[in-house]
């Protein structure tokens, strides 16, 4: 079995059009979409158009709590909510913060399935830069996953796959914001690096082990970084186009 990982298009949707692109040459058994698919200064209404048309199983993130919610504190809500539409608000409204995939043995969650949707599974952000957590902070994070031997996150925007036990978790990075700068838990900066656009497929081998691909698509970023500049994000512009912050 062949999934691919979709998250954190953030309305990028130049990235996501590669991401596709890409993915249709791999032909998985199945798409998944982990949250936050259409905020962003850049194509919300659009970016949602083209993740409604996957018709994959889809999850809610932080960001679409926020848009249903009406929190405004992120700027990246405030400026999609009123682009997209009352056909988008509802579809957003439908989808479920977790999923439980391939009979259980697969769980997705945008966050963590302890914390909730604005969690770090796998990265310690206490020196102000993303590393790697400890085992034992994993561990107590995926408290709730049942039976599952595969979680998928997303929410770091840092595409990792890393083995706590028998589990094995990934996140594929971010489709559309591949840095940002954030204050909770503690201030600190996320960057991976480079401005590709990120997604994953995970494949379950013989004997029951699951392994990744992550994937770094090149795209016309500095496109991307202009949409986001014209809608008054020269911050995001710069980490779209970098990678860093």
């Amino acid at each position: 079995m062949r999934i691919a990982v979709l998250a954190d298009a953030h309305g990028n949707l130049l990235a996501l059009e590669a991401v596709l692109s890409d993915l249709h040459r791999q032909a998985p058994d199945l798409v998944v979409n982990l949250g936050d698919l259409a905020t962003g200064p850049f194509d919300p209404a659009g970016s949602a158009d083209a993740q409604i048309a996957l018709g994959c199983p889809t999850l809610a993130g932080n960001h679409e709590r926020n848009l249903l919610e009406g929190d405004d504190s992120s700027g990246s809500v405030a400026f999609a909510r009123p682009l997209l539409s009352a056909a988008h608000m509802a579809w957003i409204a439908t989808l479920p913060a977790t999923l439980r995939l391939a009979d259980g043995e697969v769980f997705a969650c945008h966050g963590s399935p302890a914390g909730g949707d604005l969690d770090y599974l796998l990265d310690d952000v206490a020196s102000g830069r993303a590393v790697l957590a400890s085992d034992d902070a994993i561990r107590s994070r995926l408290a709730g996953i049942g039976s599952a031997r595969l979680v998928l996150c997303g929410h770091t925007h840092m595409p990792r796959m890393v083995r706590v036990g028998d589990v094995t978790v990934v996140n594929p990075g971010s489709i559309g914001m591949p840095a940002y700068t954030d204050d909770d838990p503690v201030p600190h900066a996320i960057e991976a690096g480079a401005p590709h656009a990120r997604y994953a497929v995970v494949t379950r081998e013989p004997g029951g082990i699951w392994s990744a691909a992550l994937h770094a698509v090149a795209y016309d970023w500095d496109r991307a970084a202009g949409q986001a500049r014209r809608n008054g994000k020269p911050g995001v512009a710069r980490w779209t186009a970098t990678g860093r912050v």
